[in-house]
């Protein structure tokens, strides 16, 4: 009877063995998920784009895993989500990585919470992205944070009318409109408030130091552009049967509000003024070119209190190489080679087969006119890649609205323009307030 038992007990152990081995397999697995170290990712947007470099990040890792919090702007400063990041910094609770997002501003950043990512770029890495807009982006000779995409905001009209500038101030601005034919817009739609806010969106950072804290709101400068936006229209005025193509090309309007995202918004522009050469003048400003860079996407940093900021640089510089970049949802690439390599495609005319066998170009992009047929883009040219590239290389500025100034602005704006305030006064309160406001950004 022992015999026997001592069998059983002999099967049963060799047929418990292949469960006990992957039972210890799994646990090990688990334990090694459980030691891998958790990096946190404070994220200002949904983003299905982020989400992807995440996975791929955590795939390729084993001692590291990102995992993503949800923060959100408010404009109040109880809810608002920057806030409640800095001072989670500062009390030594906060994420490892940051993603600003599309509300990215310079504000953000003021205080340093994040890392100088100068450092981690090194020289080679930034000849690999547009150097321009790294600079645009620095804050005190650091970049404390780093746009993955961008793009371009400028006014263009043709070169006839305002010669070969590639800025302007808002004095040459107003001297110019002024010179033009009375029946000549400034630009289609254009009513007091937004030709206040469309000039004070590209031109806002040259009236705050951020460095200082101090403000130029109550000058001469600032002064007459509000009185040169209150001599337009109180609300927009277009007619029903209103086309911008034929305005354009009528030459009825001096400029063109442009946004450059893609490659093809260079054809869309001169297709718009009819094959007429176009100059990019960009916003007024008080020196330099009026082109501006604004973030399109991710714009990320590294938490100055994180324990693991190499493996947080490790996660940027995943997104900052050639796979990431190309995979960008929209915007340009910050590196630069992809960027060239996107250009060289444009230029070349792809063909398919049709069921016949004969060879058809196709078409890469439509630039749609209401009322019209769509215009087919199958390339462009090398002129027109050259004048992109140019335009992409030659802004220097860094253009991102701080809504709660912005605020401020409409809120006083609105009060001169409907009459309740003077001009001064006006100037003196957007002064004070703004002034307030960036005190209490850079303490």
């Amino acid at each position: 009877m022992k015999k026997i038992r001592f069998v059983w007990m002999l099967l049963i152990l060799i047929l418990l063995m292949p469960g006990i081995s992957a039972c210890s397999g799994e646990g090990q697995a688990e334990q090694a998920e459980e030691q891998a170290e958790v990096l946190v990712l404070a994220a200002f947007d949904e983003s299905s784009y982020l989400r992807k470099q995440v996975e791929l990040y955590n795939a390729a890792q084993s001692d590291y895993n990102i995992m993503i919090k949800q923060y959100e702007r408010s404009e109040k400063p109880e809810e608002d989500g920057v806030l409640r990041l800095q001072r989670e910094i500062v009390s030594g609770n906060g994420p490892d990585l940051i993603d600003f997002g599309n509300g990215y501003t310079t504000s953000d950043i003021v205080g340093m919470y994040t890392e100088d990512l100068y450092a981690w770029l090194g020289e080679e890495g930034r000849k690999a992205c547009f150097d321009n807009v790294l600079t645009a982006f620095s804050y005190q000779e650091g970049l404390y944070a780093v746009p993955l995409g961008f793009l371009l905001k400028s006014f263009a009209g043709r070169t006839e009318n305002l010669g070969d500038r590639s800025g302007w101030t808002i004095g040459e601005m107003m001297e110019c409109f002024r010179e033009q034919d009375k029946e000549r817009l400034l630009y289609p739609g254009a009513f007091k408030m937004d030709v206040f806010s469309t000039i004070l969106t590209g031109s806002l950072e040259y009236y705050i130091d951020w460095e200082t804290g101090e403000c130029a709101f109550d000058g001469e400068e600032f002064r007459a552009v509000l009185e040169f936006c209150n001599g337009f229209s109180q609300q927009m005025e277009i007619e029903e049967a209103f086309s911008v193509k034929e305005t354009f090309q009528e030459d009825r309007a001096l400029l063109m509000p442009v946004r450059i995202s893609t490659i093809y918004d260079i054809c869309r522009t001169e297709l718009i003024f009819g094959g007429q050469e176009v100059t990019f003048v960009g916003f007024p400003v008080e020196s330099g070119c009026g082109t501006m860079i604004e973030s399109c996407g991710p714009v990320l940093a590294v938490s100055s209190g994180s324990r693991h900021k190499e493996a947080a640089w490790e996660f940027i510089r995943q997104c900052l190489d050639a796979p990431a970049q190309r995979e960008l949802p929209s915007g340009f690439p910050i590196c630069r080679s992809v960027l060239e390599d996107q250009l060289g495609d444009a230029m070349e005319m792809t063909y398919e087969a049709d069921e016949n066998g004969a060879q058809y170009p196709v078409v890469k992009e439509q630039v749609i006119f209401e009322g019209e047929e769509p215009t087919d883009i199958y390339s462009i040219t090398g002129e027109q890649a050259d004048r992109l590239l140019g335009l992409l290389e030659g802004a220097r500025a860094c253009s991102q609205t701080d809504h709660r100034i912005y605020q401020i602005f409409l809120d006083e704006a609105a009060n001169y323009f409907g009459g309740a305030k003077s001009l001064e006064e006006t100037a003196d309160v957007i002064q004070a307030r703004v002034s307030m406001y960036v005190a209490e950004k850079i303490k």
